[in-house]
């Protein structure tokens, strides 16, 4: 009901999964389902940057003793989601996929102040920060001591739309985003819808991508897409009439598409190695993939279109 499962986003390098979604808009949508979600998802100067940590913390801080989840980014993982669970004097204690044997000191507390700093306590990334490496990157681009970025965000319960006011927003949503093209967020450029694939095969043509984010977005496509037909084929059983007949079709069209980014999954399956991908045979079946998956996805933007026109 996000619309998610139905965008497309690359970075114009490739090397920067995960960033530049509309997350805001995802979350403003997650309203629909029942969930009110609120927060903070901005950069900030060196001068605003500390205001914006401590309006963070003492947000959190209020929506913990109200019961309610927090969570956040470019905390300790990066541009990963880690559940703030606990707060003390100091700062933050959280959850996350660092955790259990490698990750020894992973329930220790992040100070407040790290906030958008990347501050894993886990005994591996500490090793890594001591030996002058970068332990996880981050949605920020520039020198941290020029600014950062926050988002952090609680939850709480609200009234869920009826399911054809919600379906036509994350319809409208997913339409409108893919016809933006290219933008700028957090010092990159991004490209969403066609010009996410136009992108993709340029930079595959001119063998610029490596072969592990090559697999990364591809990983990300196929799973999205086939969460979007999973979605379309449960929501057709909501609608009786023209409405289900036309999610069925939109259903089976993006299983199609799923299916292409399994074939494409099977050229680079996870995890491949951070080099450039040196055989010109399977850059040509890549290249033929992703037209042909291009092709289906301009299909299936008009088949939401039309689909549209009979929910709202």
């Amino acid at each position: 009901m996000t619309g998610n499962a139905f965008t497309a986003v690359i970075d114009d390098t490739m090397t920067a999964p995960n960033i530049g979604e509309p997350e805001e808009d995802m979350f403003r949508l997650a309203r629909h389902l029942g969930l009110d979600i609120q927060g903070f998802h901005t950069f900030g100067d060196a001068a605003e940057f500390p205001q914006l940590q401590r309006e963070a913390w003492d947000a959190a801080r209020t929506a913990l003793d109200r019961g309610l989840p927090v969570f956040a980014k470019e905390l300790d993982l990066g541009n990963e989601t880690s559940l703030i669970y606990a707060y003390d004097a100091d700062g933050y204690y959280t959850h996350s996929w660092h955790g259990g044997k490698g990750h020894e000191g992973s329930d220790a507390v992040i100070p407040w102040t790290e906030l958008g700093r990347n501050y894993c306590p886990c005994s591996s990334c500490r090793a890594r920060a001591s030996s002058g490496d970068r332990p996880s990157d981050g949605v920020y681009t520039g020198d941290p001591g020029y600014g950062g970025f926050v988002s952090l965000h609680w939850a709480s319960a609200a009234e869920p739309s009826d399911a054809r006011r919600a379906l036509g927003a994350a319809l409208d949503f997913a339409l409108s985003f893919s016809r933006r093209g290219a933008y700028g967020w957090g010092g990159r450029t991004f490209y969403s819808g066609p010009a996410a694939y136009g992108k993709w095969i340029g930079l595959l043509r001119s063998n610029a991508i490596q072969s592990f984010y090559m697999g990364y977005f591809i990983d990300l496509f196929h799973e999205s897409r086939l969460y979007a037909y999973r979605f379309l084929l449960e929501a057709s059983e909501h609608f009786d009439g023209r409405p289900g007949d036309e999610l069925r079709t939109a259903a089976e069209h993006y299983g199609v598409i799923a299916k292409n980014f399994q074939s494409l999954n099977k050229l680079f399956p996870w995890m491949q190695p951070h080099a450039p991908i040196d055989d010109p045979d399977r850059r040509r079946e890549a290249v033929e993939l992703l037209t042909g998956i291009r092709q289906l996805e301009e299909e299936g933007w008009g088949l939401l279109e039309r689909l549209l026109t009979w929910v709202r």
